[in-house]
Parts: structure tokens; sequence; C-alpha cells
């Protein structure tokens, strides 16, 4: 049989097909999983592995750098403590002193000793002797009180005595000193004069070459075509495999030359001294991984670069090679499928046409015989099927007959209890009314009536009844055909209420009660007798006023208590007046979010309402508004009494 157009793929393959090609899909979907999770696991075990050597490297370089610098600053206090404290300063002792501080550390490339000229030893003249290493290790010797050079007007000099206090300096080249690139690190002494205060005496300075500064982070062993960098305060290259950036360049004016906002995010980091790990492109325009830490005592950061396609080339092999495997591997199940497939499907497709037949109708038509295994008891199900379709067709044939004499029954209930209310309001002159009453179900429990007692008073009730449906409207139809009975003697509205109850309550062992309202309006008055056993209090709207609730004196639902002597209000209906009465239905309906409609709207419904004829429609429309298609989940009943003009 050719299938028909529109038909999908999975239906044209039939059973083997379609059994094949899950198999198929579902494998290709784990090795796939299985291939980027293995992928995922070893890049991420590189870059693990990355940033912790780069860590290790960093803060093992970090703390060379840092040991020999902190060498150089502890070298240069006790420098300066002996400056202080040595009773007399000649110009020799000061010339040995830097001599032999030079000579004393190796990571000291120079040292001088500048003397304010009003406290130097050459009474009142500039004295600086500096002394600094050669290439080959020698001690040499300069002035630095030269007018060429002018020593009191260097940053190295200025900086630290107007701060009071140590400094290390931005790299700089020393002309006419060490006539090398180098960063210098100046501490201001002080001596007391002829027993007055401690005055500023000079500068006492450690340089450290950049040149040595340089051969320690390009000796870090970084594997992977890894380099190191080394940054100052304000993110100027102090160190790096690239000589024309040092000095020359920063890393801010390299990242905006690339346009490359990671490196500016690095910048930023290494201004404020942090530490961290990054992935991005490096000025080489290459995916790296970067690692910076700053060094401590001098503000300084170092960075480590590794090329990230350098670091993934085993994860890369690796993953081929998986690739490749999982690749043979699926050949290898695909034609497993396919032959377990066609020996698994083949006694299905003759069953298979068999059960068409029968799903045509032909139900009499025997089933073929399958030995064992589970298409054998397939087949059996098949039969047991067949038997219970069978069965089940009569009994639906029943049961549809039997609702559809249910739902006809319960249509002409509905429209037996409907006829139960009133089919017109009473038209007045001097009076406007207007009612509506919707079950949830075919029948409910809510009822309301209208009548002319005489010619100058009409009787109103409004009911709620416990529970819905059937039972709902029985009760119903009982209390309003008891009300009816009872308002025909001319009793009060109480007296009505303390007959029904009783009425109600006696054998009421199902426990069902109901609320009512019902009260006599004076049509030449408008004086209202009203009593209320437990419903909801109406509203009242006066003329030029906002719609409030009625105060009403408690009362017992009626059917729970024998005996139960309801009160009696009255109220004054001037011409204008409204009165809403309503059953909770209309507070109580739900939204699809589950909000409830509330007795706020409510008001704010009759207000905007106003004396418009009709109410009772107006007010369900605005109920269903709220409700935006939800069910109906109570019986609502609304009925109005408004007193107008004559």
């Amino acid at each position: 049989m050719q299938a028909p157009a529109g038909t999908s793929l999975m239906t044209r393959l039939g059973i083997t097909g379609r059994l094949v090609l899950a198999l198929t899909v579902a494998s290709a979907v784990i090795f796939a999983v299985v291939f980027w999770v293995n992928y995922r696991y070893t890049a991420e075990m590189v870059e693990r592995q990355v940033q912790a050597h780069a860590r290790d490297v960093v803060q093992a370089a970090v703390q060379s750098i840092d040991d020999a610098v902190r060498g150089v600053v502890r070298d240069q206090k006790n420098l300066v403590a002996v400056l202080e404290r040595v009773p007399r300063l000649t110009p020799e002792v000061v010339r040995n002193l830097a001599h032999g501080h030079v000579t004393a550390n190796d990571e000291v490339f120079g040292s001088t000793i500048a003397f304010e000229a009003a406290r130097s030893p050459l009474g009142g003249k500039p004295f600086a002797p500096y002394y600094f290493k050669r290439l080959n290790n020698s001690i040499a010797y300069a002035s630095l009180a030269t007018p060429a050079y002018n020593y009191p007007g260097k940053e190295w000099y200025r900086q630290p005595k107007e701060l009071k206090a140590p400094v290390w300096s931005e790299p700089y080249f020393d002309e006419g000193g060490g006539n090398v690139v180098m960063t210098t690190y100046s501490v201001p002494f002080y001596r007391q004069v002829k027993g007055g205060p401690r005055l500023f005496t000079g500068i006492a300075t450690a340089d450290v070459s950049i040149d040595w500064l340089g051969r320690q982070i390009t000796g870090l062993r970084l594997y992977n075509n890894g380099y190191a960098a080394l940054f100052s305060r304000k993110g100027v290259y102090l160190a790096h495999p690239d000589r024309a950036l040092v000095l020359k360049e920063t890393i801010f004016t390299v990242a905006e030359q690339l346009g490359n906002q990671m490196l500016h995010e690095v910048g930023r980091a290494i201004g404020r001294g942090e530490s961290g790990f990054v992935k991005g492109r490096n000025i080489y325009g290459t995916e790296s991984w970067i690692y910076y830490a700053p060094v401590p005592s001098t503000g300084w950061s170092l960075a480590v670069v590794f090329p990230a396609e350098a670091m993934l080339a085993d994860a890369y092999n690796a993953s081929r090679a998986i690739a490749l495997y999982c690749v043979g591997g699926f050949l290898l199940l695909l034609i497993t499928i396919i032959l377990t497939a066609r020996t698994v499907t083949r006694p299905l497709v003759t069953m298979t046409d068999v059960v068409k037949q029968v799903a045509e109708g032909q139900l009499e038509l025997p089933l073929p015989v399958q030995a064992g295994g589970e298409v054998g008891q397939l087949a059996q199900a098949f039969v047991q099927m067949q038997h219970d379709l069978k069965s089940y067709i009569a009994r639906l044939t029943e049961t549809t007959a039997a609702k559809e004499r249910m739902a006809s029954e319960l249509a002409i209930a509905h429209d037996l209890q409907m006829a139960m209310l009133p089919p017109h309001l009473p038209r007045l002159p001097a009076l406007q009314l207007s009612a509506l009453c919707r079950p949830a179900r075919e029948v409910g429990g809510d009822f309301y009536d209208v009548r002319l007692l005489d010619d100058h008073r009409l009787f109103f009730i409004i009911g709620d009844v416990s529970g819905k449906g059937v039972p709902a409207a029985l009760y119903m139809a009982i209390t309003v055909s008891l009300a009816r009975a009872v308002m025909q003697g001319g009793v009060s509205p109480a007296e009505a209420l303390i007959r029904i109850n009783n009425e109600l309550s006696r054998g009421n062992d199902a426990c069902m009660f109901v609320t009512i309202l019902c009260g006599v309006l004076d049509l030449a008055s408008g004086q209202l007798r009203y009593a209320n056993a437990g419903h909801n209090p109406p509203v009242l709207c006066k003329v030029g006023q906002k719609p409030v609730f009625m105060e009403l004196q408690p009362g017992l639902a009626a059917g729970c208590l024998d005996g139960y002597q309801y009160g009696e209000g009255l109220l004054d209906l001037a011409v204008g007046d409204l009165l809403l009465l309503y059953t909770d239905g209309v507070t109580e309906a739900l939204n699809p979010d589950g909000a409830f409609f509330g007795e706020e709207q409510l008001l704010a419904a009759v207000a905007e309402a106003g004396p418009a004829s009709g109410l009772a429609d107006i007010l369900f429309d605005r109920v269903a508004a709220f409700a935006a298609g939800a069910a109906q989940a109570d019986d609502i009943t609304i009925l109005t009494v408004r007193r107008t003009p004559p």
C-alpha cells in the first residue's frame, strides 16, 4: 500500500526503518556527546594545568624578584641608618659608604648619597658622589653635583624629599649618571644639627638596572612558546621579548593600537595591584592564556603568556584519535542494529497486516499464531484486545445512550428550575428592577424572586444553597416554594425567615442550608423592612454618594437550627437610591491567575455603572471580563432595586 501524500518520513519507513533510524540517531548522539565531553574535559584539564603552571612560575619569579628587591630595600635602610647615626659625615666617609653599598649588593647597579647643599659635607656646596658598575663588573665613579646634571631637580631626589618617605621611581634613562635604563629606590635621611630638630639632609639611592630585571624575566622556564613580561605601576613595559616595547610603550597604548579590550582590563588590574587569569588575544593577535601577579615591594606586575593553540595541541591530537575510534565503533554498531532489527521486526510486520484489517472493522478475523517470546505474547495480547474491544463497543453503546438520556434530563431540569424564577420582573412607575441567575452547572442552588404583595408593597428574596448541582437545585426548589407560600400570608420578613428555617430544619439529614436575604419595600414611602439569614450584605448606593455595603444584623443560615429567631431591620430608600443584592459567586469569581473579583471591584463596578438600567447584566459582563475565559466556579445571581421618580 502506498503511503498518502503528506505522511511523515517515520511513517513511510515502517517499523524496521524507524527502529534502525531511532537507534542510529541515538547512537550518533551518544558518540557525539562522549566525544564532546571528553574534548571539554581534556581542554579544561589542560587549562587548569596551564593556570597552575603559570601561577607557580609567576609566584616563583615574583618571589625571586621580590627577595632581591627586598634585599635592596633592607640594605638601603641600613645605609640610611648609618648616615643618620655617624657623628660626622666627611666626604671620604660618604664615598666609602656609597662604594661599599654598590660592591656588597649584586642587585644594585649604582648608588649615590646626594646631599642638600645647605647640609653638605663640602660646606654649603652640592655633593653627590655616584658609584656604579661597568659591563666588566668593575666599579666606576661619577659626580652628580654638576650644573648639567642638577640632581636636586631629578624625580628620584625631589619626590622622596616632598613625600618624606622611600619611593621606587618609574624606569628612566640616567643620562649623565649611569647612562643606562634603570629604576631607583630613593630614601630620604635626616640628621640632628647641634642639638636642634632633625633636618632633611639628603637622599640615598640604590639603582636597579632594567637589563638585570630583563635577564631575570627572560630566564624563566616556560613551555610551549610561552613568554613573560614585566610592567611598572603605570603599565610601562619593563621587560618583554620584544625589546622595542621596553620603556617605549605601555600596556594601555598597545591595547589602544590593537583595539584589545582584554589588555585594557589587564592594565587596570595591574594598576590596582591585583592578580588574575584571563583568556584573549595577545599583542601578536594569538589566542592566549595570561596570568599576572604583583611584585609586592615595588608595585610592579609580572605576567606570563601561553599561546592557547600550542597548549591545546595535545588535547586536539587526543580528540582526533578518539573521533576515529568513535566513527569505527559507530559503523560497527550500525551494522549490528540493521541485522538485529530485521530479525526482530519480521514477525511484527506479518502481524501488522492482520491487525490493520481488524482495525478496519473485521473483528472476527483470526490473528496469526506466533510461537514463544515477546512476539508470541504480543499476539496473545492482540487476541485478548480483540475480545475486549468487542465487549467495550457493546458497553460504550449502552453508556452513550444512558449519557444522552441523562443530558436530556438535566436540560429539562435546567428549564424547570429557570421556570421557577420570575419570567418577568414587575414594571412599576416608581421602581427600576433588573435580575439574572447563571448556574455554574446545568442546575444550581441560587434563586431570587420578586412579587407584588398588594398595590403598594413589593416582596423580594435572594438565596444561595450550600453545594452545587442536582442536590442544591432540589433544595432551592423547596426553599422557593416555602418562601412563596409563607409570603402569601402577609407576614413580616423576619417571620417569613423563621417559618422557612423551621420547615427546612426538620429532617435535614443531609445537613444542607441556605443563606437568604428578603425584604418588603413600601413603594409609596420607600421604607424597606428586611431580614437576613447569613447572606452577603447588599450594596447600597445613595444619591450623590459612593456605593457601600449595608451593615446587616447577623443571622444564621436557614436549615441549620430549628426555632432560631431572626431579627428585622429598616432602611429608607430615597428616590434615586439603589440597592444591589447578589450571591457570593460574584465576589468569588476567579480569573486564570487564581485572583478573586472581590468586594472592591464590585463597589467600583456599581459606581461606574451608576443608575444605568439593566445593572444586573452590566455587572455580570464585568465579572465575565474579569474571569477572562476561566470556568465559572459558583452560581451567580444578581438582583437590583432602584427607586425612580414617579
